[in-house]
């Protein structure tokens, strides 16, 4: 396990400085706006076993990697004193998330429907995938296509993961256009203000007891401890409830950096009522430092995903799939944009960056995008994503149930329960 860290870390480090010579030296990268996360990321996915097989990528590895990253990135964002300019709506993040799931399982659904009168053999039942594969990531997408697989769908596991492939090719290739576009027509009001870096000032952030980055990653770790500790709790209180229970606390892992941030903003509060009474003397939570962490983890995070998504032989299923994607990925973007347009007076084109990267991608790819049009995460958008996705979780509880119409009408062969799903 320590070499394989070391191993990655060694790998990450060698792409991400690959990348800022490329951009370095190629006139085209330093024109167009381009994450060097997100360029990392497509070096790993071309140097790895995908197509040049020159690096040895341990993809299982990497998947566990992301997994940390992710809830460590939002305990430190969370831990954060909120900016009372920042415009959030917490529950309106939450419906757009749920909204584009359905909008995308309606429309996934459809299509395939509409791809079996010409071929027989596609299933419906793919069409369900679209959501998972593009609002949840690679995990939830095979976890599904691999269970379905067992009842008799045709490479499932493959079919899941080849739809989240797809979903990543719309959240950083078409991200990235959508961003330069967006920016290139906003760019009286948005581009000097958010893209070109700026300086920050830090003060009081080092102690005489101990470095102030030690403090942060020290209450960062204690944060996450107690966020295992619930997990494994609603675990133990669910098992009594058999497959239900099971499934359940299933995605509550799969929300683990949701459940995280709210213990954090907990913590944060807490804290501050006892720096208020004068109890906790020293100021220890500091924004800059914590801003660097979750910076550091997104950047490793976003080259960590793109890296790790591994082709599918799909090829029965190409046709059928590649309809349902690329429809997918065109229109969720308008969908997005005209949800975003109504909730979001302020920080429209961060919001509607995010949120798209998010619903086509991971919310990985979401942040790298956003952290270009919002260096500073100062927008709010960041905190709209991860509590709108915890919203978005008991909103959508019913979707999950909806998941099992398909599964139905595979293991029986009728496509009415599929009818019944879109419905």
């Amino acid at each position: 396990m320590f070499t394989a860290t070391v191993n990655t870390f060694f790998m990450i480090s060698i792409l991400f400085a690959l990348a800022i010579l490329l951009k370095r030296f190629i006139p085209l990268l330093r024109k167009i706006i381009i994450p060097n996360s997100i360029l990392a990321g497509f070096l790993g996915f071309l140097l790895g076993p995908n197509l040049l097989n020159l690096v040895k990528i341990d993809v299982e590895f990497l998947g566990k990697i992301i997994y940390h990253l992710m809830a460590i990135g939002f305990i430190a964002l969370a831990l954060r004193k909120a900016n009372k300019n920042n415009q959030k709506s917490y529950l309106g993040a939450g419906l757009i998330i749920v909204g584009t799931y359905l909008f995308q399982g309606i429309l996934g659904v459809s299509l395939g429907f509409i791809v079996n009168i010409f071929d027989k053999d596609f299933s419906p039942a793919i069409g369900f995938i679209l959501p998972l594969g593009f609002g949840q990531g690679p995990g939830q997408a095979y976890s599904i296509g691999h269970q379905w697989e067992i009842l008799g769908l045709h490479s499932g596991s493959s079919v899941g993961l080849a739809i989240a492939a797809a979903g990543f090719g719309w959240a950083t290739i078409g991200g990235l256009i959508i961003l330069n576009w967006l920016l290139s027509k906003w760019k009286k009001t948005h581009l000097i203000t958010h893209v070109e870096k700026k300086v920050i000032e830090v003060k009081d952030y080092e102690f005489s007891d101990m470095d102030g980055m030690t403090i942060q990653m020290v209450i960062i770790g204690i944060v996450y401890a107690i966020t295992f500790l619930f997990l494994k709790f609603i675990e133990y209180v669910l098992a009594p409830l058999g497959n239900l229970g099971h499934t359940f606390s299933t995605v509550l892992w799969g929300f683990h950096f949701v459940i995280g941030a709210i213990i954090a903003m907990a913590f944060r509060k807490i804290y501050d009522k006892l720096k208020e009474k004068n109890i906790a003397k020293e100021n220890y939570l500091n924004n800059f430092l914590l801003q660097r962490v979750a910076g550091l983890v997104f950047d490793f995070m976003v080259t960590a995903s793109i890296s790790a998504v591994v082709l599918a032989k799909i090829q029965k299923e190409f046709w059928g799939i590649f309809v349902i994607t690329f429809a997918g990925g065109i229109l969720t973007y308008f969908f997005v944009m005209t949800l975003t347009k109504r909730i979001f007076v302020k920080n429209e084109v961060e919001n509607r960056i995010a949120f798209f990267g998010m619903l086509t991608g991971t919310i990985s790819t979401g942040m790298a995008l956003l952290r270009e049009v919002d260096p500073a995460l100062e927008s709010g958008a960041a905190e709209n994503l991860v509590f709108g996705s915890g919203i978005s979780m008991a909103i959508g509880i019913p979707l999950i149930a909806i998941l099992n119409l398909p599964a139905l009408s595979i293991s029986s062969g009728k496509n009415v329960f599929n009818l019944y799903g879109l419905a």
